[in-house]
């Protein structure tokens, strides 16, 4: 096939890779990608489908519905009988499936995927062979049911060694890294202050260290898969940083940084996002119909998690929960405007309503929340005024939260999250007497992931795109 006579008409949207600059315009104009990716875009009664082939060159694909059932597919004229595509997504449903519910026979893959067993035993040989997932004997009492005729009794579960997402997540005057497996633990977790000017450029550099460093580790060095960095501020689809007010930077094209550096595919994110998919996905229990996170620190970002994915908005930039209006007067909010809600509920006003100052040191505001909570059981008069303040403002917020979105859960996160769970019955039960009327109250729930959230969700969102099913979908035209 002529890759250029195959007229590629691309947006860049919220599921695509960030790539560097000088792919981009290659990219859009000849398909050229430099990740696996796939894509389903609904035009005109077909289905666009971007499909990864040899050296990454993504072909456009004009299918008819019914094509997809029977795998016959028209490129540009030609007629390909291809099972490619039906390929591709058995595997990821494969993966997602045992990532989420755990080992499974293959009797239970087909019927999951409503595919044959002989199809089964070709998708699972070809991820056994790249180290994706592996048999698994079971225990003596399983064996009788489970067994298979003709196979020896065992089941199908992740290799969690077979893939690895290292996450970053730059704050204030610090680095925090993560490092998942497969099947989305915890391996490592370590944190790098940064006491000088956090330069773009130097932190780029320090990513490419920690990621090149894992590369010469021959447990790392061919699994290591993906990148996700999380900053603290408002990042577009692509990647590139529009505003991070706490650390100084405005309009930074970081992927064209960071792809001096490394040669993996990386995805860059709002710390919130990242916070809010790392609670779901690392908890595959939890409903996720739609689930809220509201990141609480120096700033108060927030996400919204609608089917297992995050609401990005048009551009990217949704989710700034923490610059709801809640007042026309008030401090003035980092963002230039007053009565936002991080004016109220932020670190900078807690320490100024507990202390009457707001300049603290990173070290004195970090344990500030764990302080004012002491001296609340203590029954100091100024630390209950600021958990009432703190109390009134952030259930007023939530409460527009509800009404908007409807959600499940909330996650609260960061580390004022400490004052919202020594007051989480107060704030729960504004929370139920502000909704409207016959909205439920969703549950409110603490990150488990502590201060590296940031880093496991950044890591989580790498190995959500390159493993996981959920990620394709298709959308309507615009």
């Amino acid at each position: 096939m002529n890759i250029k006579a195959a007229a590629v008409t691309l947006r860049q949207n919220a599921w695509a890779p960030t790539f560097a600059p000088r792919f981009r315009s290659t990219w859009l104009r000849f398909g050229m990608l430099a990740a696996p990716h796939l894509r389903l875009t609904q035009r005109r009664g077909f289905l666009t489908f971007f499909l990864q082939k040899k050296q990454n060159l993504f072909c456009r694909m004009m299918i008819s519905c019914a094509d997809i059932a029977c795998g016959n597919f028209e490129i540009d004229g030609e007629t390909v009988a291809d099972q490619t595509i039906a390929k591709y997504l058995n595997e990821l449903t494969i993966l997602t499936m045992l990532r989420v519910q755990g080992q499974a026979s293959r009797i239970e893959i087909a019927r999951h995927l409503s595919v044959t067993p002989a199809t089964i035993t070709r998708l699972v040989n070809n991820l056994i062979e790249r180290g994706l997932v592996q048999d698994v004997e079971l225990a003596n009492a399983d064996r009788q049911t489970a067994r298979e005729p003709g196979r020896p009794a065992t089941n199908v579960a992740l290799n969690a060694a077979g893939a690895f997402f290292f996450g970053v997540e730059v704050g204030v005057e610090i680095i925090r890294f993560a490092l998942v497996d497969l099947a989305a633990n915890v391996v490592q977790t370590i944190e790098r202050p940064f006491h000088n000017q956090m330069s773009p450029e130097r932190v780029a550099s320090e990513i490419g260290r920690q990621v090149n460093k894992l590369k010469k580790n021959p447990i790392y060095s061919d699994n290591l898969k993906g990148v996700g960095i999380a900053f603290p501020g408002i990042v577009r689809s692509d990647g590139f940083v529009v505003n991070l007010p706490l650390v100084g930077w405005r309009n930074v094209d970081f992927p064209n940084l960071l792809s001096q550096h490394i040669d993996l595919p990386f995805f860059i994110e709002n710390d919130a996002n990242a916070g809010a998919f790392g609670c779901v996905y690392n908890d595959p229990s939890l409903p996720n119909a739609c689930n809220l996170f509201l990141k609480l620190d120096v700033g108060c970002g927030g996400a919204a998690i609608v089917d297992g994915r995050l609401l990005r908005g048009a551009n990217g930039t949704a989710g700034e929960f923490g610059h709801l209006r809640l007042s026309d007067d008030g401090p003035l909010c980092g963002c230039g405007n007053r009565g936002c809600l991080e004016s109220k509920i932020g670190l900078g006003a807690i320490a100024r309503q507990f202390l009457g100052v707001h300049d603290l040191s990173n070290i004195e505001l970090a344990h500030l929340p764990e302080r004012i909570v002491e001296a609340a059981r203590n029954g100091d008069i100024r630390a209950l005024e600021t958990m009432d303040s703190f109390t009134h403002w952030l259930a007023l917020g939530l409460v527009s939260l509800v009404n908007l979105y409807n959600p499940s859960i909330i996650f609260l996160g960061g580390p004022v999250a400490k004052l919202a769970q020594a007051a989480v019955d107060r704030i729960s039960q504004r929370v139920r007497d502000g909704v409207v009327s016959g909205i439920p109250a969703p549950t409110l729930m603490f990150s488990a992931l502590d201060a590296f959230e940031g880093a496991i969700g950044a890591a989580s969102i790498a190995h959500h795109h390159t493993f996981d099913i959920s990620r394709v979908g298709v959308i309507g035209a615009r």
